[in-house]
């Protein structure tokens, strides 16, 4: 069997017992389940995309032997599904300078898949994951009730000892946003993963991509139309179709809140306390969570008028360029 295949192999099974390790009830297991694709994504992005599919396969079917069908199933779509769709995108390439679109590296030969569009289209499957989700939930009282039974009875298990009127009001509280929530820290905990993996294999000398430049980080046009359906629910939906509409709104915001960091780095690379204006940001945006919508408003800004463009002093007919220290 070949050395690839083998070491594939072997990434699906440690991703399968990453994914599982929280069964094991030991205290911190849980943190484990968040580096569950960290495996698969270094196997596919180091052998390509065969060994990737090899282990997302092996690591399904491990899991399904400990776990059962449904832990395998949520495996499979959570972990498995997203590590090899970004795998076998991330890897395409074509000779520098054919047809618009992906990136191209200063003087590269080759244009790589653009982050900007596999970001989008990561986004697209998990808004796809919460549609699903309430449809198939529309026969009973609706998504909004599934999830406030769900959270009832985890909370119930995590903590037996609240007392019913405070669990009512906690529930009450999370409800409302709790699947757009849910979804914005997937896709982080997909995005941090696949940054990480590219990381360490940069460093290890066994990448086969170059990493992108996220400061010229761009989206597809056709994305604005999503958000804009969803708020457009969010605002004038009532009942279901407004919470369904509210919490894809919060999931497709996403890839503008990444664009919209990428124009405050534009920004604060033009004054000369960079450093400072950056920590303060980011402070910023841990202490007020709220404040990661105005980024993403930015984010949209920048979509329609090309605000970094602007501000970097590039032709908008021109490929953006970026300093080196983004």
């Amino acid at each position: 069997m070949p050395k690839e295949t083998l070491i594939a192999i072997g990434a699906g099974v440690l991703s399968a017992i990453l994914a599982t390790a929280f069964l094991s009830r030991v205290p911190g297991a849980l943190f484990f389940v968040y580096l569950a694709s960290l495996p698969l994504f270094m196997a596919g992005l180091a052998l390509g995309p065969k060994a990737g599919m090899i282990s997302s396969a092996v690591g399904f079917m491990a899991v399904g032997l400990v776990g059962g069908s449904l832990s395998a199933g949520v495996f499979g779509l959570m972990q498995a599904l997203p590590a090899w769709m970004i795998v076998r995108q991330m890897l395409l390439q074509r000779p520098a300078g054919v047809g618009p679109g992906p990136e191209s590296g200063q003087g590269a030969a080759i244009e790589w898949y653009p982050p900007g569009d596999m970001l989008c289209w990561l986004t697209m499957l998990a808004a796809g994951m919460l549609v699903f989700m309430a449809v198939a939930a529309a026969g009973e009282n609706g998504l909004s009730a599934l999830v406030a039974l769900n959270l009832d009875q985890i909370l119930q298990s995590i903590a037996p000892q609240m007392v019913p009127g405070r669990l009512e009001a906690t529930v009450g509280i999370m409800v409302p946003l709790f699947p757009g929530a849910a979804g914005v820290s997937w896709l982080l905990m997909i995005i941090v993963n696949v940054s990480l993996a590219q990381g360490l294999l940069v460093k290890w000398g066994h990448n086969l991509r170059p990493s992108p430049v996220y400061g010229t980080l761009q989206l597809p046009q056709w994305m604005s139309w999503p958000l804009v359906g969803s708020a457009v629910l969010a605002l004038l939906g009532t009942g279901e179709m407004e919470y369904t509409g509210r919490n894809l709104a919060i999931i497709l915001a996403v890839p503008y809140f990444f664009l919209g960091l990428t124009v405050f780095h534009a920004w604060a690379h033009r004054v000369s306390f960079t450093g400072t204006v950056l920590v303060f940001f980011y402070l910023m945006l841990v202490i007020w969570g709220w404040s990661a919508l105005m980024v993403a408003g930015i984010g949209v800004i920048e979509q329609w008028t090309g605000l970094s463009r602007r501000m970097a002093g590039v032709d908008e007919n021109g490929p953006p360029q970026s300093n080196d220290n983004d």
